[in-house]
């Protein structure tokens, strides 16, 4: 018996080894620092300072007044609603669908200018003949910085700082610019990066970039083996494309070709950042190191054609490439694609291969400079179009509000065009591939308004059949994929870019509510079990502060408007211990204007869940909860609903449109906020239309609504002008 249990034990402790032995005789050692690269698997991350939210709610307010009582009447509530429509209409292009863009920060593009300079495709004929305009470009970053000297890839309108990484990025353009060195700009930015550990601290996607002009060592960075892409079978077991988040691959393809080559260039010490390493922070400028140095030659050609595992990786990026020329739908990932191919076509200029890569070149260049120059979010860094997202958002809310022009059917008939073959639809322009299950939960939303038309019902029992497929195991609903929630083997090949990008798709809050929501339209109640399923996750994940963290908006304000409506509309009784706690939380943190707001620091911090300056879209995704809590009469919630609808009313009637003054969407939780141009226009009236439908004494008539006015061409003028005003008094 004994032997027979040392057997067992002796078989499942070699397995482990066996794999590891597999894994390092598939590594090029001469390539890879092994010991370098265990170090980056294991050293644990270096902790972020988060500060205190101020004690006192004061420092909330920033234009709107304090509201102790709500004054508005019916027909402001009426001109509000009014305007909000006409508002979302000027989005309406090409006759089909809604569009308002949204970005990640100019930070990106700052990116971008550097990488051309190192791809040195200017005037040959991969030329992109771009758009960007330096000067643009200066004005922009020379009028955001912060006091402290560094940069915020978008606005916290709670907080007067930025992060290293974005800091690092505008340093980096700028100084390509020529700007002095000494100027008062840089010596601000460079003290703020060194404050915080200098340029080896930067996330993981920072140091890559500083990786191709030598600025950090190949060995100080993470790599992929190019095997694990293969075909062999601990390729088809790791099956890393099929078990990491969707957004993940397209960037990590061009990544591993690039880091098998260790691609670099010495582009002269205009591009060094030599300066931003701690062991050289006391140096002055005089110093050998800063020397002057122009560019270095380099030959890398060889002979005939590329290596099969090479050829893989580069077979799966063409296989990866949408029909717009973008990597997955992303910017950044297409442009990390684009230095892969053009190390290719130099490195094996015999192979057959070259051809067809110098077409897709040209195609990722487009696509980049369509995403960064040709929309209302010019040189803002606009990552990822999401089209779809926008034309169901801007559709739900002009249903909402009663409009009845053709712009409302001609939406709906665009999603139906992009409806996929599983049901689902995706989130914008080449995202085809791949099915968004908050966009299609939405879609269900917006089609269920068109009772008794069979075709759009059934697309709606389509992409139903697909939400009720894709349920995780634990209830809950991620963005794209279902049970991709982690797999450790891949986590210790990923760990290092946790930093830099959620490696997961995780079930979340927010999709879920939306889900039910969408269930709830097409006739399903609480007792159908996938249904019930996901009330009991809600339920499972619920924050002890009776909250729950949102993936996809910022943040237990988001949740909150999500669940609560989607609840109601599976007919869950919301007369429950579990959701009056959820409506206390919210009902804590109401602001002194009416309004409600949230710091994307609450995803580092628990004392930050549920502050910030009050922005429209936050308070009008509270107010959307509150509505149902108040018209089922649950619990006594006060004036909040009032005193929320009239910060709205407010806010429109100072500017004309609801804007957002601090960041609320996410592109990943923590480190990389994302500004939906579109939700400020269609989030507050959705929560203003039913606020009229629930409690309203008389219709709005909108059938003669017109557009009066085109949506400005850019936002730059506006975010330099408004740069000083998003900033905290130092008072």
């Amino acid at each position: 018996m004994l032997s027979k249990k040392f057997g067992a034990l002796t078989v499942t402790a070699a397995i482990p080894i066996l794999l590891l032995s597999y894994i390092l005789a598939q590594i090029d050692l001469q390539r890879y620092n092994i010991g370098a690269a265990i170090d980056i698997l294991t050293k644990k991350p270096i902790p972020k300072e988060v500060p205190n939210p101020p004690s006192s709610k004061e420092f909330l307010v920033r234009l709107s007044p304090v509201i102790d009582k709500a004054t508005f009447t019916e027909e402001d509530v009426s001109r509000t609603i009014k305007k909000a429509v006409n508002n979302i209409l000027k989005g309406f292009k090409n006759d089909e669908y809604f569009e308002f863009n949204s970005y990640l920060g100019p930070n990106f593009v700052a990116a971008y200018y550097v990488v051309q300079k190192f791809l040195q495709h200017k005037g040959t004929e991969f030329d992109p003949h771009t758009k960007l305009d330096e000067k643009v470009l200066y004005k922009l970053l020379s009028t955001t910085q912060y006091p402290d000297g560094s940069w915020a890839n978008v606005v916290d309108g709670s907080v007067n700082f930025g992060d290293i990484d974005t800091t690092v990025y505008n340093y980096w353009a700028l100084k390509v610019m020529g700007e002095p060195l000494d100027s008062p700009m840089m010596a601000n930015a460079r003290r703020f990066i060194l404050s915080k550990g200098g340029l080896r601290r930067t996330n993981c996607l920072s140091r890559y970039w500083q990786t191709f002009f030598g600025n950090i060592k190949w060995s100080e960075n993470i790599y992929i083996p190019l095997f694990i892409f293969g075909d062999g079978l601990f390729g088809r077991l790791l099956n890393f494309e099929g078990r990491v988040a969707q957004w993940v691959y397209p960037h990590v393809l061009p990544i591993t070709y690039s880091t098998y080559f260790q691609v670099q260039k010495d582009m002269g010490s205009r591009f060094d950042l030599l300066e931003l390493l701690p062991e050289n922070a006391d140096k002055s400028w005089d110093d050998p190191i800063f020397a002057e140095r122009p560019a270095a030659q380099r030959n890398i050609t060889q002979k005939g054609e590329a290596e099969e595992a090479v050829i893989k990786v580069i077979k799966r990026m063409f296989g990866n490439q949408q029909p717009n020329g973008s990597f997955g739908g992303y910017t950044v990932s297409t442009l990390f694609g684009i230095i892969a191919y053009d190390d290719f076509i130099n490195r094996y200029p015999e192979s057959q291969f070259v051809p067809e890569i110098k077409e897709r070149i040209k195609k990722g260049y487009q696509f980049i400079e369509m995403m960064y120059f040709d929309n209302e979010a010019e040189y803002m860094g606009n990552l990822c179009n999401g089209r779809s997202w926008e034309t169901i958002l801007s559709g739900i809310a002009l249903v909402e509000a009663g409009y009845e022009g053709a712009e409302v059917v001609k939406a709906a008939n665009y999603l139906a065009k992009k409806q996929r073959h599983n049901g689902g639809i995706p989130y914008g322009v080449d995202f085809e591939y791949a099915s968004d299950f908050d966009d299609t939960a939405e879609t269900v939303i917006l089609w269920s308004a068109f009772k008794g038309n069979k075709e759009l019902e059934k697309r709606i029992n389509h992409a139903n059949e697909l939400l009720f497929e894709i349920q995780n195991n634990d209830g809950g609903f991620a963005a794209f994929d279902r049970e991709r929630q982690g797999f450790k083997p891949i986590e210790f090949v990923t760990t290092a870019f946790s930093d830099a990008a959620e490696i997961w798709d995780p079930s979340c809050a927010d999709v879920t509510g939306h889900v039910l929501e969408g269930f709830g339209e097409s006739g399903y109640n609480y007792t159908n079990p996938v249904v019930k399923k996901g009330i009991e996750y809600l339920i499972n994940t619920q924050k002890p502060n009776g909250g729950w963290e949102a993936r996809w908006g910022n943040n237990y304000i988001y949740s909150f408007g999500a669940i609560i409506p989607g609840l109601k509309k599976v007919g869950y009784d919301l007369n429950q211990p579990w959701i009056r706690k959820a409506v206390s939380w919210i009902l804590q943190h109401q602001n002194l204007d009416g309004g409600f707001g949230e710091s994307p620091l609450s995803y580092k911090s628990d004392k930050w869940c549920g502050v910030g300056i009050s922005t429209p879209t936050q308070t009008a995704w509270a107010l959307l909860g509150l509505l149902e809590i108040k018209r089922a009469d649950v619990m006594d919630v006060g004036d909040s609903v009032e005193r929320a609808v009239q910060f709205l009313i407010n806010e429109m009637d100072r500017e004309g449109k609801w804007e957002d003054k601090s960041v609320v969407g996410t592109g990943h939780r923590g480190f990389l906020m994302m500004v939906y141009l579109t939700y400020p226009h269609t989030w507050p009236l959705i929560a203003m239309s039913r606020y009229q439908r629930y409690f309203g004494e008389s219709e709005i008539d909108l059938k003669q609504a017109e557009v009066v006015s085109e949506l400005p061409s850019n936002i730059i003028d506006k975010i330099t002008a408004t740069a000083e005003a998003v900033r905290p008094s130092n008072n």
